[in-house]
């Protein structure tokens, strides 16, 4: 007697919604290969019974997908997909939303949906997205103009020349132990919370500390893993021994003004807390010290110390540490990842309380021993293609934006390959007019001079030295080689250490008119550093006091941020208000010219 097999309709709905291709070619095979029903196969796959009805009888392709047919072709998805990649190399990655609106555009233009229907599902996205594996939905990090226009395949190649040829000189490529790398970061006593786990329908938040005062961190670590103990920034004018609570044993600390490093800071952290750490070598051996080319890092006298103890200051070029920085590129982000764990589990154990500036040392340093570990230290060199040698570590896809700014044509050699006859010419023209083209440059205000700035070199170098020299001669002689007001460079009786880590020995200096805080630059008091490698302009002075900050601004009991305006005639610059006490109004409604050149035409 034939066997009847009854199906539950909610049994039969979960089937057919749970079904995939494997238990489709397995039913097919238990019915074409082992004679079974195919009422009976359907069952125990779990299939739907017309659908496999469908491919034995009817002859429907196995290679069919399942469902109905996408909206799109195959070919006219591939064409698509190809686009959103070359967008996501070159620096511009469509949101869900953008590729969701992207493909209604392209079904209208190719006149398979109507103009009035509206935008495609999310169901139709999650459905392309299982059609094309290698997409994935992640989210972008930001990547600043400067660093995308910086990081290109030729600057890197120059770089890497020029490091081979220092490395080869020097007879140091195969001498990890002789080649370090330093950089600083900035810790904040607000943290970012994590995720957490809640109840649902309930708002999640996370208490935080209030945001405080910037405390720097400089890093240093060398390519077999050995690394210096943390070198602490902090702001303020007096050391205060609760600053180095919980410290590595080994490090020392600074005071400042802004809470980051200056020209002073970097000099005594290469004279007192890098040379005293290295280690012992042949007397003919040198020291490759691989760092970003901020202006602080860069003077006569510390290339002077430099070549006295056989280190070889090598600059970065500008805007690329996020490539070619070791600590940039596999020790900070774990670091501040660590840190901001530290933060909340500290704001969990103590609640009511907050994070201050005497608990960042705390924290950042039980963050540090996690984070700079050897292993670490090995890969970022390696990634970075410094130890071992090899230029192409480097990520080639690194590259792309820079390309795409830098031409004005469009079209990879994956979307010459996908343009096929007929409508996919059509096609192709479509999302070319789709690119994002950069739009023909303005042509801005003058700005000021700015001096030489070494990138990819060796600024030990004789020929380099040379060019700097000049620059600080003139910068110099500019400045009447008096000190500019307002400057965040310390005296050395401001820079303290801690070597035992424990605050005993440390020393509390006296308070002085560091502390004071005076308007310095066109609107740049109160500024914080960002990053180590921004771009700085050279300082000028004005061409009516002679000077880089205004008589009148140290009497002042407030805080006053200094506006200049540059002459339309002589280029010069002057101080608004101070030194020109013309109305600002009359000012901008036209060419600006300086009291001097006005007296010239008068």
């Amino acid at each position: 007697m034939a066997k009847h097999y009854h199906f539950d309709k909610k049994i039969f709905k979960r089937y057919r919604s749970t079904y995939d291709e494997v238990n489709m070619k397995r039913a097919y095979v238990l019915v074409t290969a082992d004679k079974m029903s195919i009422r009976k196969a359907a069952w125990q796959c779990g299939v739907p019974i017309q659908t496999l009805r469908d491919r034995l009888e009817r002859g429907v392709n196995q290679a069919r997908p399942l469902g109905g047919d996408p909206l799109l072709s195959r070919s006219e998805e591939e064409g698509l997909v190809k686009h959103i990649e070359y967008l996501a190399k070159c620096g511009y990655p469509l949101t869900r939303k953008d590729v969701i609106n992207l493909a209604t555009e392209t079904a209208i233009f190719l006149k398979k949906r109507p103009q009035n229907a509206g935008n495609l599902s999310k169901r139709w996205f999650v459905r392309f997205m299982s059609r094309w594996p290698e997409l994935r939905l992640a989210k972008a990090q930001k990547l600043s103009m400067k660093r995308a226009k910086a990081t290109s395949d030729e600057t890197v190649q120059s770089y890497f020349q020029e490091l081979d040829r220092i490395l080869t000189k020097y007879d140091i490529k195969n001498k990890p132990h002789l080649i370090y790398n330093v950089d600083e970061t900035g810790f904040q006593t607000e943290h970012t919370p994590s995720k957490v786990v809640g109840p649902r329908g309930l708002k999640l938040n996370a208490i935080t500390s209030e945001r405080g005062p910037t405390t720097t961190l400089l890093a240093c670590g060398n390519a077999v893993g050995t690394c210096l103990p943390p070198y602490f920034v902090f702001k303020g004018a007096r050391y205060d021994a609760r600053l180095m609570a919980g410290a590595v044993p080994g490090s020392k600390c600074s005071m400042s003004k802004s809470g980051w490093s200056n020209g002073n800071i970097f000099k005594h952290f290469l004279e007192e807390h890098f040379i005293p750490f290295l280690p012992q070598r042949k007397p003919d051996d040198h020291v490759l010290l691989l760092y970003d080319g901020h202006t602080s890092h860069i003077s006569i006298p510390l290339i002077e110390l430099a070549k006295e103890h056989k280190i070889i200051l090598f600059v970065l070029p500008p805007h690329t540490s996020h490539v070619l920085q070791p600590l940039d590129v596999g020790l900070f982000k774990p670091l501040k990842t660590f840190f901001q764990n530290a933060c909340g589990a500290r704001m969990r154990e103590r609640p009511g309380e907050v994070i201050t500036r005497y608990d960042v040392c705390n924290l950042a340093s039980k963050s540090f021993l996690k984070a700079f570990t050897p292993i670490n230290f090995i890969n970022s060199f390696r990634k970075t293609g410094i130890f071992p040698f090899n230029p192409q570590e480097i990520d080639q896809t690194m590259f792309e934006p820079a390309k795409n700014l830098a031409r004005n044509h469009r079209q990879t050699e994956g979307e010459e390959e996908s343009v096929e006859k007929g409508n996919m010419e059509k096609l192709n023209q479509f999302f070319s007019s789709r690119l994002p083209t950069p739009k023909e440059p303005k042509s801005h205000p003058k700005k000021r001079k700015v001096s030489y700035r070494p990138g990819g070199v060796a600024i030990t170098e004789e020929t380099i030295i040379l060019k700097i020299r000049k620059v600080y001669e003139e910068k110099q002689r500019k400045n009447g080689g008096e000190k500019k007001a307002g400057s965040t460079e310390l005296n050395a009786e401001h820079i303290s250490s801690n070597p035992d880590a424990d605050g005993d020995d440390a020393h509390i200096h006296p308070d002085n008119s560091l502390g004071e805080v005076s308007g310095e630059g066109r609107k740049r008091a109160n500024v914080t550093q960002e990053e180590s490698d921004s771009d700085d302009e050279t300082d000028d002075v004005c061409c009516v006091c002679n000077k880089f900050s205004p008589d009148g601004l140290n009497k002042l009991n407030y805080l006053k941020i200094v506006d200049w305006a540059q002459c339309d005639l002589c280029n010069h610059w002057v101080h608004l208000e101070f030194c020109d006490r013309r109305n600002v109004n009359d000012i901008r409604s036209g060419p600006y010219r300086c009291i001097h050149c006005v007296s010239l035409e008068e």
